[in-house]
C-alpha cells in the first residue's frame, strides 16, 4: 500500500516541477517576445508584429516538457504590443480524477504586454530625467 502511493505521489511531483517550468518559461518567453516587437525600429505596426511572431515562436521553441496543443497570438496597436500563449498542461491521472471532481481546466493562457517606444517621446523623457538629475 505505502509503494503505490509514494510512487503516485513521487510521480505527480514530477510534473508538478515540469509544469512549473514550463510556465516559468512561456511567462519569460511571452514577455521577451512582446519587448522584441515593441523596438522603436519599427515604423508600422506590421513590423512589430512580424518581430514578435518571430521571437514568440523561436524563444518557446524545444524548451516545454509538459503541455500539449500549444498555440500563440500576437496583437499590435498603437501603444503596446501582446504576445499570448495558450496549452494544455499535460498531467498523469487528470482523466482519471476528471470524473470524480469537476472544474479541472488544464488549459493554461498566458498573456504579457510592453509598451511600444516612440523614440521622439522617449528621447523627451531622458531630456527631462537628465535635467532634474543635474539639478
Amino acid at each position: 500500500m505505502i509503494l503505490p502511493l509514494t510512487m503516485l505521489f513521487t510521480v505527480m511531483m514530477i510534473f508538478l516541477a515540469f509544469y512549473s517550468y514550463d510556465r516559468c518559461v512561456m511567462e519569460h518567453s511571452a514577455y521577451e517576445a512582446a519587448l522584441r516587437g515593441a523596438g522603436s525600429h519599427f515604423r508600422t505596426a506590421e513590423e512589430a508584429e512580424s518581430a514578435a511572431r518571430i521571437a514568440a515562436a523561436r524563444l518557446a521553441e524545444d524548451k516545454l516538457f509538459a503541455i500539449h496543443d500549444f498555440s500563440y497570438d500576437v496583437s499590435v496597436d498603437a501603444r503596446s504590443v501582446t504576445v499570448t500563449y495558450h496549452c494544455v498542461v499535460n498531467m498523469p491521472f487528470v482523466t482519471w480524477l476528471g470524473e470524480y471532481v469537476s472544474g479541472i481546466d488544464m488549459a493554461l493562457n498566458i498573456s504579457r504586454s510592453a509598451q511600444r517606444f516612440r523614440t521622439a517621446r522617449t528621447i523627451r523623457d531622458f531630456r527631462i530625467w537628465n535635467e532634474l538629475v543635474k539639478e
